[in-house]
């Protein structure tokens, strides 16, 4: 599957099924409703099937809309973000940052993963944190998380506003703000925690 180009991805449309057999269909109509492009779709962790979409703000709207209707009974959680912060779309495609502020690292993990990449975009866009790692291919028992940097007071920000959504989404599992972490902490962030997985 290409790569898409940061600039050319503004909006995001993701829809999370519990079923994978349902998830593909659920694609296909999505791609047949209107003219958007398929960044990725397949299993994640726990069997659940997530699909990542873009295009114009009306057409994947529409699409978005389309896979919801026929979503049920396996729909988990749905997100439609218009204005992806750059950020959020390179933590998708794991990109690695390549420096670490040491004032401070939040880590934020929920259990819908739709809810949690909405919960990463607008931590990046309220506040001035850099997003580090944001992942839920492993198989987590269908989590994912979080993690970003900044000064203590940005980092303390971004994860009340991070939670607040993930509550309001009842998809919150638990975060955590780490204060001048130890230099070895620093590096596994920095490296970024799935690479360390056993």
């Amino acid at each position: 599957m290409a790569t898409p180009n940061l600039n050319l991805v503004p909006t995001l449309g993701i829809l999370e099924l519990s079923s994978i057999a349902k998830g593909l269909q659920v694609a296909d109509l999505m791609l047949k409703k209107a003219e958007v492009r398929l960044l990725k779709a397949g299993p994640v962790g726990s069997g659940k099937f997530m699909i990542h979409l873009t295009g114009d703000e009306a057409d994947l709207l529409e699409a978005v809309e389309e896979g919801h209707l026929h979503s049920d009974p396996f729909l988990v959680s749905w997100t439609y973000i218009p204005n992806l912060h750059p950020q959020v779309l390179a933590a998708l495609q794991k990109e690695k940052g390549t420096e670490l502020t040491t004032d401070a690292v939040g880590i934020v993990e929920g259990q819908a993963l739709a809810a949690l990449v909405q919960a990463a975009d607008r931590a990046v866009k309220t506040t001035a944190v850099r997003l580090l790692e944001l992942t839920y291919n492993l198989d987590l028992g269908g989590k994912g998380y979080f993690t970003f940097t900044g000064d203590l007071s940005e980092v303390e920000a971004a994860l009340a506003s991070a939670e607040e959504l993930l509550r309001e989404e009842a998809a919150f599992v638990h975060s955590e703000i780490l204060a001048r972490p130890h230099d070895i902490i620093q590096g596994l962030v920095l490296e970024g925690l799935e690479s360390s997985c056993f």
